[in-house]
């Protein structure tokens, strides 16, 4: 049954890189026809390094979803140890360094947005760690001489998630977080009988670390594959502190925004997000994308999809109207993204460029007047071109309940009056 895992996702395109596809398949198939009680793990870590997970760790969490339906236990991973670091991987400069209190805080929320894709009623239920738990009791020197010996500088340096910080500032604190990653990996292939470990596909250098280090340390063969990335319109990983994240918590990004995301993704990535995050058979996807076929159906497909994955079915339905009602001039705007202005300030004389910037429509007033300027500003369904223009109480009398706001084609806001 386990040998099935990995072929399902080689399968649905979903493993970039892998140390050994063939040793894999062996292990996965010995450990099957063992004793059933004594269930393979496969784990991937998330450091804390925000309040929420990204739509780009959805990734990783169905992968072990699927690993589960596959027979294998899921292992998730926080970072409670290496989220004090920061992970050097993509950057050209330092991470934010957050205290130890908020960390605390964000595996605690990490926990409630990652529990929901697993299933707990089965004998491969997910097991949840926090490597502080074996990190933290240890002293710099043991950690120098028990995992640090196994490293040297030469192969840290010329691992691709150090040198691209070479010439910016490589810190002595960020290249070690290699050793701590890799250690992770073998005190779960000690303690949870953990064969396996996958990640972004911008984490091989790490994940091969670990392979090595159970290598060297037990003489034991162990497994590593990592997945495609989710990249946006510009070809940047969705990370939590790039500016650029998708969040799964509905109070970071609402369920309507997050629906609106996935609806609005380039035509050429529906596929393959389709595979990555949803758990739609290949036959119908196949379908939803062949040639000819209407891709707005297919990425509204996608976007209702992992909105009920993330948000649940009726958060999914609310944005489904949303949406329509916005885009086809019809149905409920209930859940429609909405902003609040003081009556105050529409009395006073608040131009419109003004409006937008401190409801947070648009970024700033730079913003707003480039939009303005650029004929893509629509209010309740006409163009404003003035960026003069003084709001009136009448503009908040639209259906909606307030004023209709559309930047550029697919951009809507709601701005009622309080």
């Amino acid at each position: 049954m386990t040998i099935n895992f990995f072929t399902h996702m080689q399968e649905r395109g979903l493993i970039a890189q892998t140390n050994d596809a063939d040793g894999l398949i062996e292990a996965l198939d010995q450990a099957a026809s063992k004793n059933p009680a004594d269930i393979v793990g496969v784990y991937c870590g998330f450091d804390p390094t925000a309040k929420s997970l990204t739509l780009g760790h959805l990734v990783p969490l169905l992968g072990l979803r699927r690993a589960q339906d596959h027979g294998l236990r899921p292992i998730i991973l926080f970072g409670g140890a290496t989220g004090l670091i920061g992970d050097p991987t993509g950057r050209t400069d330092m991470r934010p360094m957050n205290t130890k209190e908020d960390i605390a805080r964000y595996i605690e929320n990490f926990s409630k947005l990652a529990g929901r894709y697993f299933r707990t009623d089965v004998p491969n239920a997910p097991v949840f760690v926090n490597n502080l738990d074996w990190i933290g009791p240890m002293s710099w020197l043991d950690f120098a001489r028990d995992v640090g010996v196994h490293f040297t500088v030469a192969k840290l340096l010329s691992a691709d998630v150090n040198k691209s910080r070479l010439e910016h500032g490589l810190t002595f604190m960020e290249m070690g977080y290699q050793l701590l990653q890799s250690y992770d990996f073998l005190e779960l292939f000690r303690k949870k009988n953990c064969l396996l470990q996958t990640g972004g596909n911008d984490q091989w250098s790490n994940l091969l670390g670990g392979v090595d280090l159970i290598r060297r340390v037990e003489h034991k063969q162990a497994f590593c594959f990592t997945q495609p990335l989710i990249v946006d319109s510009q070809g940047r990983k969705l990370g939590k502190t790039s500016g650029n994240a998708i969040w799964l918590d509905a109070e970071m990004t609402s369920p309507y925004d997050f629906f609106q995301y996935l609806r609005n993704i380039p035509d050429e990535t529906v596929e393959q997000s389709l595979r990555q995050l949803t758990f739609i058979s290949e036959e119908e996807i196949r379908g939803l994308t062949a040639s000819g076929s209407n891709p707005n159906k297919a990425k509204e497909r996608l976007a209702w999809e992992v909105t009920q994955l993330v948000h649940g079915k009726e958060e999914a339905d609310k944005a489904l109207a949303a949406a329509h009602a916005l885009f086809e001039g019809g149905g409920d705007l209930s859940s429609a993204p909405r902003v609040e202005v003081s009556r105050n300030e529409i009395e006073s004389g608040i131009d419109v460029i003004s409006l937008l910037a401190k409801t947070g429509v648009c970024a700033s007033k730079s913003d707003a007047r480039r939009i303005v300027q650029g004929n893509g500003l629509l209010l309740n369904g006409e163009k404003c071109a003035d960026a003069a223009y003084k709001m009136q109480f009448k503009d908040f009398e639209h259906s909606c309940g307030g004023l209709l706001v559309r930047k550029g084609k697919k951009d809507y806001t709601i701005i009622v009056l309080k």
